[in-house]
């Protein structure tokens, strides 16, 4: 990606208890939540994050 953005994570967490990433998506806040929206309806019941490349969580559902 050409892009100046930093790349960011969404991620479930699956019944085990281990976050799987997902999609990797912009750090901008409409495609964040667009993504974590995506896969929160994609895997109902299931906690939701996005982290970014050193793994802080930058949002969570």
């Amino acid at each position: 990606m050409a892009s100046g953005y930093e790349q960011v994570q969404v991620q479930f967490q699956n019944k085990t208890g281990n976050w799987s990433t997902v999609i990797v998506t912009q750090n901008l806040p409409a495609d964040i939540l667009n993504a974590m929206k995506s896969v929160a309806q994609a895997n109902p019941g299931c906690r939701v994050r996005a982290v970014d490349s050193v793994d802080r969580v930058v949002d969570i559902l």
